[in-house]
């Protein structure tokens, strides 16, 4: 198996190293890693001795979310809210390389010299996605087809979906028409923002960026920032700084209650995701753990009797 992994990567590093963007010159691939569903790479491409980093995304076996991706960064990186596209296809997208870390990877102390929070930071970057003005046929989040795909998974046991199906019925909130729908990022995890290696020199809001625009729909922003407490572990009680953080910087009015019913949606996306995942990746103890905790959550808003968690 290791063999045919190896003969893998190797044809996508050849694949990298054939793209327009590269050619009359040297490249330097290192696989990333980024997560579970995409392949990513850091490529050093030197040209007449000059060398510069890139992140390299492969978009192979995604096809169905590459477009709405990509439009999406593209229109995120003209205000700067993401790193600048060099280039993109249905199969690859290649931007600029952040030198920096996640905030996932900074605690209360690495923000000691700034006013701010990580939810201040998260809830800003949100802001500014819902201000974009996407094409007029991105993607439009259809909150029961999305659970119903990942109910749908083939690792689910029968038992399983009658359960999800009861659980389902009851807990799918309406979705506001068209016209009040923004351009949702669906995965403001902070894996998902970026900080430059002068983050702490410099005001914090002017160093940061939010990247990976996968799941990002045409939504209510209750949405996003359901999915962002629901993805970031947050629990109840943390809903309401949440919001007051977003209003902080955003003029759309959220309706608490609108938020909590798609947190409820958010739990059971995540859960199922990271069981479906745990079947098919080498870190699958920690992806169980992580959907168990993402039911458990669920189960803690009590909106039913009956419990999800005993279920997996």
């Amino acid at each position: 198996m290791s063999f045919l992994i190896s003969k893998k990567e190797e044809q996508k590093i050849n694949d990298i190293g054939a793209l327009p963007c590269f050619a009359h010159g040297h490249c330097k691939v290192e696989s990333l890693v980024c997560g579970e569903s995409h392949a990513s790479f850091k490529v050093t491409f030197n040209k007449n001795f000059v060398e510069t980093n890139y992140f390299v995304k492969s978009l192979a076996g995604h096809q169905e979310t590459a477009m709405a991706e990509i439009d999406s960064h593209l229109l995120a990186a003209e205000i700067g809210l993401a790193p600048r596209i060099i280039y993109h296809s249905p199969l690859w997208l290649v931007s600029e390389f952040i030198v920096g870390d996640s905030l996932a990877n900074f605690g209360v102390e690495d923000l000691a010299h700034v006013t701010i929070n990580k939810i201040m930071i998260s809830m800003n970057l949100m802001a500014k996605a819902h201000q974009l003005t996407p094409s007029v046929n991105h993607h439009v989040l259809d909150i029961e087809k999305l659970l119903l795909s990942q109910k749908n998974q083939q690792h689910v046991t029968p038992l399983q979906h009658v359960a999800l199906n009861i659980t389902l019925s009851k807990i799918v909130p309406d979705q506001a028409d068209h016209n009040d729908l923004v351009l949702c990022h669906g995965d403001v995890n902070y894996d998902n923002i970026r900080l430059s290696h002068s983050f702490k020199q410099d005001y914090a809001l002017n160093k940061t960026w939010l990247v990976d625009y996968e799941c990002s729909y045409l939504a209510e922003a209750e949405y996003d920032i359901a999915m962002f407490i629901a993805v970031n572990e947050f629990c109840l009680d943390d809903v309401s700084d949440v919001i007051q953080s977003y209003q902080y910087y955003s003029m759309i009015s959220l309706n608490k209650e609108k938020v909590r019913a798609y947190l409820a949606c958010c739990y059971l996306i995540n859960g199922l995701w990271y069981f479906e995942a745990a079947n098919e990746s080498k870190q699958a103890e920690k992806l169980i753990v992580k959907a168990r905790q993402q039911f458990t959550l669920f189960d803690q808003l009590e909106l039913l009797a009956e419990k999800v968690t005993p279920l997996f």
